[in-house]
């Protein structure tokens, strides 16, 4: 397989819009290295004539691209542009023929292939060739069969060694698991319960037998007895506990897995976070799975600040968010610093 680029010729009259986006679908598997799109890859102040016959003799193929109005474009004075000698379509072409490049005539959106008698003398070799079509209707199936014919001429650009893939979704990598440390109700519940145990032995033995007449002191007890034993709020039984903070007696919420994120109010990825204790870490991935971002942070009873980096677009920024329904739903914004832009955000549990 011979290495080399691809040139693609067109016209900006009649297929400007189709070329950028098959320009777009080919730099994906062949790289943008190897892809020679004029408006793009010309620079500044280099000689026009010069720089189109050195592009071509570092090509392989030349696609010819031929719309409904490739033979219809006419100058100011209402010559056919295809006609005149100085022509850059016609010089592009010529010149791919001259060499012996493969040129491929890519008919756009039902355009046909040209009569001979309707081409130059020097394109006349082009109505010879076997054309490849591209329509809207089908563009991915399409582009890829031009594709699977380019791949024999062109080296397809490297591709990236995969992450480890996860069983359930062999499209997206695992997020590595944080080790879970064991809580502090988790390390010494049996002496809990054992203390427990002896403190209502206690109570039986010491409360008289006529404490029901005072019921003043037996909701008291009661309330002495539950701050004692230390028992969970009413408040917080609904919530998935992830950890007790011996320090600060703050509960923290159980996020770890995957949240779908919204952004005003549109789904647009999906977070998969892993969790130590407060600490958190995250993967973003788009609609595609493809992964788009990554960051860290904490959660801290209903409130959770998370670091915000993305990878496609090179920013940094932040997302603070809360929740008031014992951590199903987050709500709150999502700031960039530099470019000033705030949005709101909200992450709901994918598979609750």
């Amino acid at each position: 397989m011979a290495s080399g680029k691809i040139f693609i010729s067109y016209r900006r009259e009649d297929t400007s819009g189709e070329s950028g986006r098959l320009k777009d679908k080919l730099e994906q598997v062949f790289g943008q290295e190897n892809i020679f799109y004029d408006v793009e890859t010309l620079e500044a102040g280099l000689n026009f004539d010069q720089s189109i016959a050195k592009a071509l003799g570092e090509s392989k193929v030349l696609l010819a691209m031929i719309g409904p109005h490739w033979l219809k474009v006419v100058d100011s004075k209402g010559v056919s542009r295809l006609q005149k000698p100085d022509d850059w379509v016609r010089k592009e072409i010529a010149e791919a023929l001259k060499r012996e490049l493969r040129v491929i005539p890519v008919l756009v959106n039902g355009a046909e292939m040209p009569d001979p008698e309707d081409l130059p003398e020097e394109l006349k070799e082009l109505s010879l060739k076997h054309a490849q079509e591209l329509t809207s209707s089908r563009w991915n199936y399409d582009v890829g069969e031009l594709t699977k014919v380019l791949e024999k001429i062109i080296t397809k650009k490297p591709q990236p060694t995969p992450d480890p893939i996860r069983s359930d979704n062999p499209q997206r990598p695992v997020v590595p698991p944080v080790p879970q440390p064991k809580s502090w109700w988790a390390k010494n519940y049996l002496w809990m319960i054992g203390g427990l145990v002896g403190f209502l032995i206690l109570i039986g033995m010491c409360v008289p037998d006529d404490l029901d007449t005072y019921p003043e002191y037996q909701e008291q007890a009661s309330t002495d007895f539950d701050q004692e034993a230390n028992i969970i709020p009413e408040s917080a039984s609904g919530t998935d506990l992830h950890e007790n903070d011996q320090n600060s007696g703050q509960f923290i919420p159980d996020i770890s897995g995957e949240w779908d994120l919204y952004l005003n109010g549109q789904k647009v990825s999906v977070l998969a976070f892993s969790q130590n204790g407060a600490d958190v870490a995250y993967y973003e991935y788009d609609l595609l799975d493809t992964r788009t971002a990554e960051g860290q942070g904490k959660v801290a009873g209903t409130d959770l600040l998370v670091d915000y980096y993305n990878t496609t677009l090179n920013v940094n920024g932040t997302i603070s968010m809360s929740t008031d329904d014992d951590g199903l739903t987050w709500y709150g914004i999502i700031n960039f610093p530099v470019s000033g832009f705030t949005g709101t955000v909200n992450i709901r549990k994918t598979n609750p």
